[in-house]
């Protein structure tokens, strides 16, 4: 072998190591990013669940009216979900205005977890059900992979 062809030899060798070690890194990166992707989805829809469902204020004559919050519905949901084959949990928390006092509601459901577990938070602006009255609201859900 003349020394061009070891060169060669070498360079390719390089070139196909650099290669299968950044498509590893690629691959990691991209379970990452699709992972984050659905902790995001699943705390969309748990929002949507208990805006639009779960915490509805129901009205036996008109039904239920969504993004309207019942606060006696708090303390009954099941505070996991499971969303795409992975399970979740979620801690909800309601701030809500009364007169000109800022008041909060919760958390309910599971405690935060203490390790550095991603997780995803989500408001939603909404109205809390009274005393016979709408009060202006926010809706705040934060879901992490059970």
């Amino acid at each position: 072998m003349t020394l061009t062809q070891i060169l060669k030899t070498l360079v390719t060798c390089i070139l196909v190591i650099t290669f299968v070690l950044v498509t590893a890194s690629a691959y990691r990166q991209h379970r990452s990013i699709s992972s984050l992707a659905k902790l995001s989805d699943a705390t969309s829809t748990i929002v949507t669940h208990l805006a639009v469902d779960e915490l509805a204020y129901d009205e036996t004559d008109d039904g239920k009216h969504s993004y309207v919050l019942d606060p006696n519905k708090l303390e009954n949901l099941v505070y996991t979900i499971e969303f795409g084959g992975d399970n979740f949990e979620f801690q909800v928390m309601v701030h809500y205005k009364l007169g000109d006092d800022e008041r909060e509601l919760g958390p309910f459901g599971s405690a935060l977890p203490n390790d550095n577990t991603t997780n995803c938070s989500l408001t939603a602006a909404c109205a809390l059900w009274s005393n016979d009255r709408f009060l202006p609201a926010k809706l705040k859900v934060t879901a992490w992979y059970a």
